[in-house]
């Protein structure tokens, strides 16, 4: 039976996300965990993204809408702002399956030795669609060779917040990947829940995004203490990847805008997408 004394902070981060930022609160609020803080950290939106929020205070703890530097400052100051034993943070435009805070509390109750819980993520297309189930790659060793972890399905214990530090955000785009390499380095007890926890939305990364994704990720290597040489031949394996996955995605996106769903429903493309 699940411990629901144990208070679950759950943060959004938005922008703008008056087109879809009720359907993450609704979410929240109907999660099989009676338990949780739901703080909202709003950029200073100019559409009606606060106007939602106001009227869903029975169901948001805290929020505020101010500017920021960056989605994860505004994490920061998400987590800064929680009191919940753990943390969990699900983006404006996505959203947890309906008992995902009930498995990721149980997993935290009987495994109060491990820092950061995380699980199996549903990536979507644009229209919300389902596009792939991914499972991460649970061998922690690997992470050197990119981030195989998902951080939309990450729950993080205060502690290890208090003793690693949050999102360094001269990282504008991976510092998801910083903290989990800074973790598993210091040794944090990562422990995996074979469920899907997270339901993403993939939408439309540019080239450019993702070009300096890579660019990112390889700092990120040099700063947690890989030499440049070896995260440089690294960063060449993730292009060569980059390409083929774009490729795949191209002929993907074109398939379904011709293909009819039951056709579509029957084709499979096994490449990665971060």
């Amino acid at each position: 039976m699940t411990n629901t004394s144990i208070l679950i902070s759950i943060i959004t981060v938005t922008y703008n996300a008056g087109d879809f930022i009720e359907k993450t609160i609704e979410n929240v609020a109907f999660q099989t965990y009676p338990n949780i803080e739901y703080i909202i950290v709003d950029g200073g939106s100019t559409d009606h993204t606060v106007e939602i929020i106001k009227k869903h205070t029975n169901v948001v703890t805290r929020w505020i809408s101010e500017p920021d530097k960056g989605i994860y400052d505004a994490m920061n100051k998400g987590i800064k702002m929680s009191t919940g034993e753990l943390i969990g943070i699900v983006n404006a435009s996505d959203y947890y399956e309906p008992n995902a805070i009930e498995v990721m509390a149980n997993a935290y109750q009987n495994h109060k030795d491990c820092g950061i819980f995380h699980g199996n993520i549903n990536l979507l297309n644009e229209d919300g669609s389902f596009f792939k189930l991914k499972k991460p790659d649970t061998d922690l060793t690997h992470l050197s060779n990119g981030f195989t972890l998902y951080h939309p399905t990450f729950f993080v214990t205060r502690a290890t917040y208090e003793q690693r530090g949050l999102y360094d955000t001269q990282f504008k785009i991976t510092a998801d990947y910083d903290f989990a390499l800074r973790c598993s380095l210091a040794c944090v007890k990562f422990y995996y829940v074979d469920k899907v926890i997270s339901n993403f939305c993939i939408g439309g990364i540019s080239s450019t995004d993702r070009a300096k994704c890579l660019e990112e990720s390889r700092q990120v290597l040099i700063n947690n203490g890989i030499q440049v040489a070896t995260a440089d031949e690294t960063y060449q394996k993730w292009l060569k990847n980059e390409r083929k996955n774009m490729f795949y995605r191209t002929v993907y996106d074109f398939m379904r805008r011709f293909l009819p769903n039951k056709f579509m429903s029957k084709i499979v493309l096994r490449f990665s997408v971060k």
